[in-house]
């Protein structure tokens, strides 16, 4: 029930899908995004009484050899003990490469909900 669902409005105004006028949300894929992104941009240690949530994304940002397969074991875990509406849908993590307008390769996780793709990076701004 969507009108149950509500959280705070998380977009960035780099977003291309940033509301300036929304500060809730009450749709429940919009929740489930924000859960994914809240869970997988924190810290180990950074949630007091949570010592396991979050990953340690910083740790890969200059490695050069990443074990993606590892890595994205480790975010579907944290996806699937922390965000509560994985409970209700599917919401699945791949790894992804994409280039940057420098020809370097990027790593990102292709995040799906449901079947619904939206590749997120998280290791490059």
């Amino acid at each position: 029930m969507a009108g149950d669902i509500r959280d705070f409005y998380m977009r960035s105004e780099s977003d291309p899908r940033f509301r300036p006028d929304q500060v809730e949300v009450y749709d429940e894929v919009e929740s489930c995004i924000n859960q994914v992104r809240m869970t997988l941009l924190t810290r180990k240690g950074e949630v007091l009484g949570e010592p396991l949530f979050g990953l340690q994304v910083e740790q890969y940002l200059f490695e050069y050899d990443i074990d993606t397969l590892t890595l994205v074991e480790e975010a579907q875990s944290q996806v699937t003990s922390f965000v509560t509406e994985s409970k209700r849908r599917r919401v699945s993590i791949e790894p992804g490469e994409a280039t940057d307008d420098k020809g370097r390769k990027i790593f990102i996780f292709k995040i799906s909900i449901d079947g619904r793709r939206s590749p997120f990076a998280i290791l490059y701004d």
